[in-house]
């Protein structure tokens, strides 16, 4: 050989590793009794990984040294690195009994065992390890592994520490992390993961661990921020991605879940989960009805008419729920002098600012990325306004807070006397039938089979996003619940009992529930069921029988009608018409 041991070693270590490997192993051709070159080879080998080689090596070596510890010590090293450990276990068995004294060879017996899940062995064995040498750091760790897999989270926790003030290093703080948080000591797992941190700032598995424990202490806004940085630090990561998303969200950060989902997206287009999970996010923020109820002229049509009823040029307007702007603009344009409108989803404020700016009406529209409960007045709103604006109705009108929102404006934020636009709303409902609707909401049979069980799991309450389902009102339509927005200042749970009179001849599905809304005086809306729409944002809702029920003209139905200010509910109460029999006829 050209070069010395030594000068092929800096090669390695320079790192032109494959060079100094193939040189060596040229060495060890020429010269096969060479234990030092072999040795050295060996452990290359090792360091990159081809522990195959290195074994067929280290297994020649002992076959002419068997005495020598470092080559029955690699050998054990390299078959446990390439994942067999009963190999290794025994290897370092062997190890033992010809070295007893040696504390690394009883460390490391003690960490197959644990590998093996003999755990009180590795016990033993670490134990062993540290009569021998109270410094092993390999011991005192893998005693603490195996006393944590047994339960024993104090006595490993000791064993961490002792490793810790040996050697403090990553996985010492973070396996002490995870039996803290295994204890049900999240506080504790965070301190001993801030540890692990300031070792390893770009370790993704220990910003997960920290957003988790986190998580478990109610910290919502630190998981999220936590979870975010894992996800940028392993973009490939589903699972760490999902987490970020969720706790964004639940933090109230869904712009900062968006923008981290188009981050990855940025750095590996072709990522789906990234793409998927900002359209996710982004349902949950700007929920689907947006663009429907823009585009809803009818609807459209109906505040502004009540608007022109009601704006005059010195109208202070305060809006409750600012959407694209839409109304708030109509206000301004039909003469308003200020308009205040608030949005408590920011993103969907931000963009209703940009809507504003680039239709000139930012000097006279203000909005207000924040809920109406946290409007102060005197500060977001200067003055109290003369006009409340709302449009907060979900489909069954109470959905979106409405009332609290209202009872809040008109105590804090209105003058007295202030208008209230609209001016009222109510549920409405019917008896409902219809065949085509009957199939959407009961099963009787099908292909000679009786699935009416599937009946008593399908739920009772069904939104109609569907206009093909043709529902037939089988009564006349009652206001099972009106709210007076302009003159009551409270609007407390209600339930009542209301009579339905069957005006047809039919099978009845259920009761439906649709919206009146009094816009203005004059003005009005109404989601009439019965009334196809092209475009429509609030959706009629069925709350279904438990059976279809056949019913004669002037026949009555009883109908539990409630509402505990968030939703209502509507259902049959026992007694009058039977249910109608299966194969008696179209359910229709």
């Amino acid at each position: 050989m050209t070069r010395s041991i030594d000068a092929l070693k800096k090669t390695f270590r320079d790192g032109r590793r494959a060079e100094a490997i193939a040189e060596f192993e040229a060495w060890c051709r020429q010269d096969p009794g060479h234990r030092e070159a072999k040795k050295l080879c060996a452990s290359m080998h090792a360091v990159v990984q081809d522990h195959g080689r290195a074994l067929h090596l280290l297994r020649e070596l002992h076959a002419s040294y068997p005495r020598d510890a470092d080559v029955l010590f690699n050998i054990g090293a390299c078959e446990r690195e390439s994942g067999d450990v009963a190999a290794a276990a025994r290897t370092f068995r062997a190890y033992t009994e010809a070295f007893p004294n040696d504390a690394d060879g009883w460390a490391s017996l003690a960490e197959c065992h644990h590998q093996q899940n003999a755990f009180a062995e590795g016990i033993r064995c670490a134990d062993r390890a540290i009569r021998l040498n109270g410094a092993s750091l390999q011991a005192w760790t893998n005693r603490a592994h195996c006393q944590r897999a047994l339960g024993q989270f104090d006595a490993a926790l000791s064993s961490y520490e002792r490793a810790n003030r040996i050697q403090p290093t990553v996985e010492g703080w973070y396996s002490a992390a995870l039996c803290q948080s295994e204890a049900d000591r999240p506080a504790a797992a965070i301190d001993a993961l801030n540890q692990a941190i300031r070792l390893a700032p770009d370790l993704a598995r220990l910003r997960l661990a920290l957003g988790d424990a986190h998580q478990r202490l109610g910290r919502t806004p630190e998981a999220a921020a936590d979870y975010a940085q894992a996800a940028r630090l392993s973009p490939a990561d589903d699972q760490t991605l999902e987490k970020a998303t969720l706790a964004l969200l639940q933090a109230g950060q869904g712009e900062q879940a968006v923008r981290l989902c188009r981050d990855l997206l940025q750095a590996e287009p072709g990522r789906v989960s990234a793409r998927l999970g900002a359209e996710w996010v982004l349902a949950q923020l700007v929920p689907l009805w947006h663009v429907p109820m823009m585009n809803e002229q009818e609807r459209n049509q109906a505040y502004h008419d009540g608007l022109a009823r009601t704006v005059g040029p010195d109208s202070t307007v305060f809006e409750i729920g600012t959407g694209s702007g839409l109304l708030a603009m109509m206000a301004a344009r039909l003469g308003a002098k200020s308009v205040h409108t608030c949005e408590a989803v920011p993103l969907i404020a931000q963009t209703a600012m940009r809507i504003v700016a680039r239709n000139g009406l930012s000097e006279r529209i203000t909005v207000l990325p924040k809920p109406s409960r946290a409007v102060a007045l005197g500060t977001d709103l200067p003055a109290r306004a003369d006009l409340l604006v709302h449009e907060i109705f979900s489909s069954e009108l109470l959905g979106e807070a409405v009332l609290p929102s209202i009872e809040d404006a008109k105590a804090r934020l209105l003058a007295p006397g202030a208008r209230v636009l609209p001016a009222a709303a109510s549920l409405r409902i019917a008896l409902v039938g219809g065949e085509a609707l009957g199939r959407h909401l009961h099963v009787d049979a099908a292909f000679g089979f009786d699935l009416q069980e599937f009946n008593t799991i399908f739920p009772k309450k069904v939104p109609l996003h569907r206009e093909d389902l043709s529902p037939v009102l089988m009564s006349e339509a009652v206001d099972a619940f009106r709210f007076d927005f302009q003159n009551a200042a409270a609007f407390p749970a209600e339930r009542r009992t209301i009579t339905l009179t069957a005006r047809v001849d039919g099978v009845c599905h259920g009761i439906v529930q649709w919206l009146r809304i009094e816009v203005a005086e004059g003005v009005v809306f109404e989601n009439d069921p019965a009334r196809q729409r092209p475009v429509a944002n609030w959706q009629p809702t069925v709350y279904s029988f438990d059976a279809p029920m056949r019913l004669r003209s002037g026949e009555t139905v009883e109908v539990s009608a409630m509402h505990d200010r968030t939703r209502p509910w509507f259902e049959r109460l026992p007694g009058g018409a039977e249910p109608a029999r299966p194969g008696a006829g179209p359910v229709g």
